[in-house]
């Protein structure tokens, strides 16, 4: 969780990854400087750890933040992958109406409340794969993200890959917060923080990636006097996987 500042020149404070272990914040003054930002990312649902998902919704109607940020991977799409065998369809309408009925229930504790969904790699792979399978259907109404998940109606921002990304690759997809570059970079790394300092190196900003799974900080002061830090955001998926065992992975 962030705070941003709502001055025309926004400025984002480094901050704590785990938002669910932050002091209460709800009587902040309706004046405030600052504007509460909460990410998550990777509930990979129907995947999802259902013990963190109950906190967490408890967190969003105690805190009331003002930007609910998903980055990424909020659904897993396991059917549509490459990586697996399709099965009959009632598994990805399944996981389709768990998602549904998750968004529902984040604008209910957050009425007023900016959503953002951030598309990650496990998102990509509608666009893949009804391109690579049935690209007449690309582009039509109904049968995007944002469409399949009514995300209009419920007044959702859905953030895209930029749209020279190949099928075959998904490719950096990040939005900016104050002076934090919040995203699901396409970089991992098997030791926490690890993918955080390369990112840092590479682009030269504060940023703050999901994809990996687990949490890792790495700071670096500039010549120039700049403190630069990248945060590594944990996941909200369930740490026992079909893919895995016993994963090196954290909950926020």
């Amino acid at each position: 969780m962030c705070r941003q500042r709502s001055s025309p020149d926004p400025v984002v404070p480094p901050t704590s990854p785990s938002s669910m272990h932050l002091p209460c914040l709800t009587h902040r003054m309706k004046t405030s400087l600052y504007q509460v930002v909460v990410i998550a990312n990777d509930f990979q649902i129907p995947f999802h750890d259902e013990r963190a998902l109950s906190l967490f919704k408890l967190f969003l109607r105690r805190e009331r933040p003002d930007w609910l940020i998903l980055n990424g991977d909020f659904q897993d799409f396991w059917e549509i992958s490459s990586d697996l065998t399709p099965r009959s369809g009632q598994e990805f309408k399944r996981e389709i109406e768990t998602g549904q009925k998750i968004l529902r229930s984040f604008r209910r504790s957050l009425p007023r409340a900016r959503i953002t969904w951030i598309e990650g790699n496990h998102e990509f792979r509608m666009r893949k794969y009804l391109i690579q399978n049935a690209r007449e259907l690309y582009g039509l109404p109904g049968v995007s993200v944002p469409d399949i998940f009514d995300l209009k109606r419920l007044k959702i921002e859905y953030a895209a890959c930029h749209e020279l990304a190949t099928i075959n690759k998904f490719t950096d997809n990040f939005i900016r917060v104050g002076d934090l570059y919040v995203g699901h970079w396409d970089r991992v790394s098997k030791h926490g923080a690890y993918a955080a300092k390369v990112l840092v190196e590479e682009k030269g900003v504060s940023l703050l990636q999901g994809y990996t799974h687990r949490f890792g900080a790495h700071a670096r002061t500039t010549v120039d006097g700049r403190v630069l830090l990248g945060i590594e955001n944990s996941s909200m998926c369930s740490r026992r996987q079909s893919y895995v065992s016993r994963p090196n992975w954290q909950l926020p």
